[in-house]
């Protein structure tokens, strides 16, 4: 009998720790742990080519998930949309994610116009008024700057960044590991012939997921919207990969060359159009929040300067040379933005 009675205490405990391991996962993180809220803002600061501070954080005891930075903000004078911002991460030297206002809102050629805004990005003023709500993770410190290129001269400008201690971060309703790392994949401006495939996004090896990407290009026409994307995971799989899209506008979730005109929703967004003196100018953003794309043994994402149909099936997307191009894409030059987790 005594034996069963510590039999059944065991049980008992058991039982209880499950019930206890039960309840905590339904609490939420405000319930759970200690959320903090941090940040600062900056008003009417010298802005020149030199690196200037605006905010340096280390967590604190309680924070045994780390802080998330949540919102960024920043208007000025001229050069504001120029202006590099860049965030240092758990003391490293060289800035994992440095970016200009406009392309990190999804808007390439610095287009100005206002107001518009989704839940992650927008612009609120018809000068400056940037915004962002990308969450950017670290574990023990932040420091954030801002630097006017070389060749710029001085101004003034305004910036808010703020953030919390011990929250989340979801991709498609699943969070993300603890120790996630946000990185910033860029392209400036390189010059891409006809045909020719574009890495967005190159990383070798790891695990992890695609945020959210800008894509900006100048072209002789507007061919260079026949283009499809393909995502390789693992990273060594051939060609075709996996087709995101069967133009560059379907990305988009638009048709036809945009036919209805720009327009900046929740998921996708066509940001920019204009032509001068025989070249078309033409941005675009997409968030793969509610439609996850999640590499594992690393990933390959990319972009084609127009596409080519198989002669035989008529089909295009699936030919890597030999095809028929589709229209006459010209040279282009394309500059990209591309935010992805890694863990």
């Amino acid at each position: 009998f005594r034996g069963w009675l510590v039999r059944m205490r065991g049980l008992w405990g058991f039982a209880i720790l499950l019930l206890a391991t039960f309840c905590q996962a339904e609490l939420s993180v405000f319930e759970r742990t200690r959320v903090r809220t941090f940040g600062t803002g900056v008003s009417s600061a010298p802005l020149t080519n030199e690196e200037a501070l605006i905010f340096d954080y280390n967590v604190s005891q309680h924070a045994h998930n780390g802080g998330v930075m949540t919102h960024f903000w920043t208007t000025g004078g001229t050069g504001i949309d120029e202006t590099i911002f860049r965030y240092y991460v758990d003391g490293e030297e060289t800035a994992s994610i440095a970016f200009t206002p406009a392309m990190a809102c999804g808007v390439g050629f610095d287009d100005e116009q206002a107001p518009w805004g989704t839940k992650y990005i927008g612009k609120g003023a018809r000068q400056g008024g940037w915004f962002h709500n990308i969450r950017v993770p670290f574990a023990r410190s932040i420091r954030i700057t801002a630097q006017l290129p070389h060749g710029l001269a001085p101004t003034t400008y305004y910036a808010i960044v703020r953030g919390a201690e011990n929250i989340p971060i979801r991709i498609g309703g699943e969070k993300i590991p603890t120790r996630s790392r946000l990185r910033l994949a860029k392209i400036d401006r390189i010059s891409v012939n006809p045909l020719q495939f574009v890495p967005l996004l190159d990383v070798p090896s790891g695990r992890g997921a695609v945020l959210f990407s800008t894509l900006a290009v100048e072209s002789g026409n507007l061919n260079f919207l026949e283009g499809c994307f393909h995502l390789y995971t693992p990273h060594a799989m051939p060609f075709p990969g996996v087709v995101l899209s069967t133009g560059t506008e379907d990305y988009y979730d638009s048709a036809y060359y945009f036919d209805s005109g720009e327009f900046r929703d929740p998921v996708s967004g066509f940001t920019h159009m204009s032509s001068k003196n025989g070249t078309i100018s033409w941005s675009a953003y997409r968030f793969h929040e509610q439609d996850p794309v999640v590499f594992d043994d690393g990933v390959r994402f990319e972009w084609r300067n127009g596409d080519e149909v198989d002669p035989s099936t008529g089909k295009k997307c699936f030919t890597q040379s030999g095809g028929r191009a589709v229209g006459s894409p010209t040279k282009s030059i394309v500059s990209s933005y591309v935010w992805y987790y890694s863990w």
